[in-house]
């Protein structure tokens, strides 16, 4: 029961959007998705006293959507923002492993993980390079996307390639994790 409500935030909001995408058009199903993330926020606000940076990133991440398709009229230019965001993610990644420093400590921030607070960030420089790939394997599926395929089928990839995939990065994440701890506690 304790995946029921994550498993809900990934794909309630998917299925609202595209549901409403199919019966109203593109504005609607965007207004939409940003009052859920709205209510979600604030009630998240309400019960916990915290809002996580991930809500933020993505109620941001709607409304410029919703900016860019008013303006230029593409459906299609909803992931641009997206697009814009991956490449920050992907540039400030770079940066942290120059600075021999973790993406994944600072994505589970909001989470209070006391054994990944255990994990030296300067050893975790593998786990960054899987972040890397994972933030330019999202920019070039979205930019050809938007080039090559219609609305619906770039958006259950771009939905894929959202919650579901970033789930089996951490995965990844935290194999590498254990392996490298595994690998410590066998030189001690």
């Amino acid at each position: 029961m304790k995946w029921f409500k994550p498993l809900c935030n990934i794909f309630i909001p998917a299925i609202l959007f595209y549901a409403v995408y199919h019966a109203a058009g593109i504005i609607p199903a965007v207004i939409i998705s940003a009052a859920y993330s709205s209510l979600s926020i604030t009630y998240s606000k309400l019960r916990n006293n915290t809002v996580k940076n991930s809500s933020i990133i993505g109620i941001l991440g709607l409304i410029s959507s919703a900016v860019m398709i008013l303006f230029a009229g593409e459906e299609k230019l909803y992931y641009v923002p997206s697009i814009i965001q991956n490449i920050l993610f992907l540039g400030f990644t770079a940066v942290l492993s120059i600075q021999r420093k973790s993406i994944l400590h600072y994505l589970a921030k909001d989470f209070e993980i006391e054994s990944l607070k255990r994990v030296p960030e300067e050893s975790m420089f593998s786990v960054n390079v899987i972040w890397i790939m994972y933030f330019m394997l999202k920019i070039l599926v979205k930019i050809l996307g938007i080039l090559y395929l219609e609305f619906n089928a770039l958006y259950w990839i771009v939905f894929l390639l959202g919650d579901p995939m970033t789930i089996i990065v951490v995965i990844l994440s935290v194999i590498l994790i254990r392996k490298h701890t595994k690998q410590r506690k066998g030189e001690i």
